[in-house]
């Protein structure tokens, strides 16, 4: 697990070319791109896309958008007298978010923000084994709110790399590491 990311970060730093272009958050511009992350639940990578489109309001800049996240992961367990069962764990959550974008130097090329997500979290836990066994298979969802935070790092005039921390709902929270390209 831990290998994993970190082999796709250094990929991800390796694969870029670090271009030293003072660019920032702008209204009227999309940004969209994958993501890798650690959920605070299990200790399994969680996977997403973010999507976000710069506005100028009287009080500063906002970006709105979506995001989906995605984890799963089983547990096996030597059952009673030598049989075997499995857990299976599955988290989706579909998310609209707002983020209110901190004012930092016209060339900086760190774009610091501060938002909510507001997002339905559907997830699950499947039984697979002997049967006789009283266990129920229970599924969980519904509308969550959650706060998060991060910045981009701009290294072109059309890509930067985002860290964020987010954290709500008890199926949702998460460092993600990712790339977001503008246009």
């Amino acid at each position: 697990m831990k290998r994993s990311l970190l082999l796709t970060a250094v990929v991800l730093f390796l694969a870029i070319p670090f271009v030293a272009f003072g660019q920032y958050f702008e209204a009227g511009k999309s940004y969209a791109g994958p993501s890798i992350g650690l959920s605070f639940l299990g200790s399994t990578p969680e996977y997403g896309v973010n999507y976000e489109y710069g506005m100028k309001m009287e009080f500063g800049m906002i970006g709105i958008g979506g995001l989906f996240r995605y984890w799963g992961y089983s547990e096996d367990w030597g059952g009673f007298g030598g049989s075997a069962y499995k857990w299976k764990y599955t988290n989706i959550l579909i998310g609209a978010q707002g983020n209110y974008h901190l004012k930092m130097d016209p060339g900086s090329k760190l774009d610091p923000w501060v938002g909510l997500i507001l997002g339905y979290d559907a997830s699950s836990v499947k039984y697979d084994g002997p049967s006789g066994y009283n266990y129920s298979s229970p599924t969980s969802g519904g509308l969550v709110l959650n706060a998060q935070g991060g910045a981009r790092y701009w290294i072109s005039p059309t890509m930067a790399v985002r860290a964020s921390l987010g954290y709500g709902s008890m199926s949702y929270g998460a460092l993600d590491l990712g790339v977001d390209f503008k246009f």
